[in-house]
């Protein structure tokens, strides 16, 4: 919106001088797909998943840069995944991603992002995702929602405190943030809240609620979440014409093998249902995953996803993604 290219002015100076003057880390991953599905088998498809190239570098103490060029595979061409300045107020002066919640910190993350709402946003990217696919509450309602802005975030030991302003809607914004506080370092409750200042264009102000529990048990993570919108669907800020109420949860356990066969692998599962507060629309997502890591850098993954929508079978495929970072 009108504050859009002074931001983009601003991280674009701070790239220029971390090139100039600083020492770049570059990371990066790549993913290939090959689906199956169950119902043509003939049908085999391969294609590329994510494509990421990241660098990161402190510019100077307590300003750090990072930013990503990712493979959008829908359009077919590579654009801005991610491209933010990190201001350090207190805490470890450490290159900081705003996934982090490692290390007493307090910080200010200017330019663009995965917006921090529930906590499906911290596994976006296919090296923090042991499934193959986002679960189906994400596609339904913020659908993995990357923007410009702002976010300022606070991690002091249990307690977790991100709030953020973005574009949003014609022209106003969209500002909300996430709280959460773990009183055990394998327990964590979260709670997520997102309005738009200005209305769209139905005259109306999109809004969402989220609440998310993850704990860890031995080998065993568990996470669920859940969300209630109001007016924003599948990451759409700008005009909902059926559904414009709906609501959903996801629950997922992760089984890591490693502590107990010494093998690499991990097993997952996951369930989701999603409806329109109505229940006109609905759908039911069942996700089996397994992950095996050949060597550091090298993952390869099998899953299988069925998805139930009103009522009738819809999608039954089998997935094996490979996959490769550095």
């Amino acid at each position: 919106m009108k504050y859009y290219y002074p931001i983009i002015t601003t991280i674009g100076l701070f790239v220029l001088q971390t090139a100039a003057f600083a020492q770049l880390q570059f990371s990066g991953f790549a993913d290939v797909h090959f689906v199956s599905p169950l119902e043509d088998q003939s049908n085999i498809e391969m294609h590329c998943g994510q494509f990421e190239l990241g660098l990161s570098s402190p510019i100077r103490p307590g300003i750090n840069f990072e930013g990503a060029i990712a493979y959008n595979s829908e359009t077919g061409t590579f654009e801005a995944g991610a491209g933010f300045v990190e201001l350090v107020f207190t805490g470890e002066n450490g290159l900081h991603s705003v996934r982090s919640n490692s290390f007493d910190h307090i910080g200010l993350s200017i330019g663009q992002f995965d917006v921090p709402f529930g906590i499906d946003w911290q596994h976006i990217a296919s090296p923090d995702r042991c499934l193959v696919t986002a679960p189906l509450l994400n596609e339904k309602s913020i659908n993995s929602w990357n923007d410009v802005g702002i976010n300022m975030h606070a991690d002091l030991g249990p307690i977790n405190i991100t709030s953020f302003v973005v574009n949003g809607a014609t022209d106003g914004f969209a500002l909300g943030g996430r709280a959460a506080y773990s009183p055990l370092e394998s327990f964590e409750l979260g709670a997520s809240y997102l309005s738009q200042t200005e209305t769209n264009e139905l005259g109306s102000k999109p809004r969402a609620f989220g609440a998310d529990i993850q704990t860890i048990t031995g080998p065993l993570a568990t996470r669920m979440e859940l969300h209630y919108t109001e007016d924003l669907f599948e990451g759409d800020f700008e005009a909902i014409d059926t559904i414009n109420t709906h609501h959903g949860f996801y629950l997922q356990t992760n089984f890591d093998l490693s502590s107990i066969l010494h093998i690499p692998l991990v097993l997952i599962g996951r369930y989701d249902d999603w409806s329109s507060i109505n229940n006109i629309d609905e759908a039911s997502r069942v996700t089996l995953g397994a992950a095996y890591s050949i060597i550091n850098g090298f993952e390869i993954r099998a899953e299988y996803l069925g998805d139930n929508i009103n009522g009738e079978k819809d999608i039954r495929q089998f997935v094996i993604q490979t996959l490769v970072s550095f």
